[in-house]
């Protein structure tokens, strides 16, 4: 996640964002996804390989050769952020995203999810919905509320490597946001992410505040050609050292969770 600046969040500088097209559609009180069927978690599986990152933690699969991914799914829980004691770097900042490519395939990355921002003179702590299609800004969704605890789920589905929608629901207040995107940067379409990230302002690594634990739930990427799934089993593990430890539970549930001071 890259936000090109504080402020205006909604400007894509360079000819290669020009092309990028998109429409949205926003819905109140539709169909809601009970977040109470959501399965209660108490063990760790520790199998997967770990990497070490400097802002990104957790789970990133990979596509089998000959096979590219064309949707990828998760639900997630915005977690409750507090001041890093000790890191003087401000605003401090957490998201947690699900997303397409980024890791091999680093010319593109389709991704979507919420953040908290605390700023660093009042300590007020801001969380937003938004979306991505790096090499381009990241775009704040102001009509999705974005509350503390409040579960989500978000479905990227591309129908090419240019193209594709993002559907983001908070189900705990009933609003789902979807976008129609075009024209945007090509994927290769062959990393699946649940993340939770110290994002960059600009070209400026945030503070990474401490946060309550992100579970990721129901994990899964589609294949093509063809049928098949992957999870997070046999991921790579993402951790920031001294910062967050991220672990998986099984093929469709893993957790990042906050290194205190």
């Amino acid at each position: 996640m890259r936000w090109q600046t504080l402020l205006p969040l909604f400007s894509f500088p360079g000819p290669s964002f020009s092309e990028l097209t998109f429409t949205t559609v926003h819905t109140t009180g539709g169909k809601l996804v009970s977040a109470s069927g959501l399965p209660t978690l108490k063990n760790l599986r520790a199998n997967n390989p770990t990497v070490n990152s400097n802002n990104w933690c957790g789970s990133v699969n990979y596509a089998p050769i000959g096979r590219q991914i064309r949707l990828v799914h998760g639900y997630f829980q915005h977690p409750v952020c507090e001041i890093r004691n000790g890191m003087k770097t401000f605003p401090q900042a957490v998201a947690a995203w699900v997303g397409i490519d980024g890791d091999t395939w680093t010319d593109s990355l389709l991704q979507a999810g919420t953040v908290c921002k605390i700023d660093n003179s009042s300590g007020v702590v801001t969380n937003e919905a938004w979306w991505q299609w790096v090499p381009s800004g990241a775009y704040t969704i102001s009509t999705l509320p974005v509350a503390e605890d409040d579960w989500f789920e978000v479905t990227i589905n591309t129908t090419s490597p240019s193209s594709g929608e993002i559907t983001i629901t908070n189900l705990s207040q009933r609003y789902t946001y979807s976008v129609t995107l075009s024209g945007g940067p090509t994927l290769a379409r062959v990393d699946a992410d649940w993340v939770v990230e110290r994002p960059y302002f600009g070209k400026t690594l945030s503070g990474f505040a401490t946060f309550t634990d992100v579970w990721f739930e129901d994990t899964y990427a589609e294949l093509l050609p063809g049928t098949g799934t992957i999870g997070v089993l046999g991921a790579n593990q993402y951790q920031i050292p001294g910062m967050c430890t991220s672990m998986e539970w099984d093929d469709r549930h893993l957790v990042s969770w906050s290194l205190q001071n």
